[in-house]
């Protein structure tokens, strides 16, 4: 597998972006929220195409990968850090940005403690559907195991289209968006269950045990005995 991009960490508290300052597909490994107070920006992530614009609320999950698109002319937003996070992340809309934004201003625990409140039983917002590469994309996300190929002919397209398309709005082939997420569905599974790993690596369609180990070490940096120690006492 060909090395990964180092990742990157984020500064809590408010930014502000210049029009036109798009930022090229990178990786987190520590899960984050971004509060958007004004102005708007695409993102292309393991969650999709997803449109983010003043008002809204994203959780960027742990060990993410997207790149962003600006829509306006510059974005002001608020960054928090965020608990692991297992799910693939996505917006959330109608929440009290203003009480988010005062919260922080007075500490940035209380507004990490408040959104855990305003999202505890909300679902994020529907994926973005409106190309095929959407649908590729929430397909990849499920664990689909089709070749892309036979997936390539059911879409009535050539595979050298569905490369060109898919890795024009992602950012990465889809081969690649395929191997990340199966590595990053590894390392959930290794991290939050005590699933042994041979059976981890049969459910999630590796060759071998030893296959996902140098699956999530590519990912991560670490592998899986690592994510099964014990936390520090």
């Amino acid at each position: 597998m060909s090395p990964l991009p180092p990742l990157r960490a984020i500064r809590a508290g408010i930014d502000r972006l210049p029009a036109h300052q798009d930022a090229p597909r990178h990786r987190h490994g520590a899960a984050y929220v971004t509060v958007v107070f004004a102005g708007a920006y695409e993102q292309a992530s393991y969650a999709g195409r997803l449109k983010v614009e003043a008002g809204d609320l994203l959780v960027q999950p742990t060990f993410d990968a997207h790149a962003d698109r600006m829509r306006s002319r510059g974005v002001e937003l608020l960054r928090l850090p965020w608990r692991r996070e297992l799910t693939l992340g996505g917006v959330f809309g109608d929440l009290p940005i203003d009480e988010i934004r005062r919260a922080a201003a007075h500490d940035i625990g209380e507004a990490v403690a408040l959104v855990e409140v305003l999202t505890a039983t909300r679902r994020p917002r529907a994926r973005r559907v409106d190309h095929w590469s959407d649908r590729l994309a929430a397909d990849l996300a499920t664990g689909d195991h089709t070749p892309l190929a036979a997936w390539a002919e059911q879409a009535n397209l050539s595979r050298e289209t569905v490369s060109r398309g898919f890795t024009a709005r992602f950012g990465v082939s889809p081969a690649r968006f395929r191997a990340e997420l199966r590595a990053r569905a590894a390392w959930a599974r290794i991290a939050e269950t005590p699933a042994p790993l041979a059976d981890i690596a049969y459910d999630l369609g590796f060759a071998d045990q030893a296959h996902m180990t140098r699956a999530v070490r590519w990912l991560t940096g670490a592998a899986p005995a690592a994510w099964r120690a014990p936390a520090p006492r």
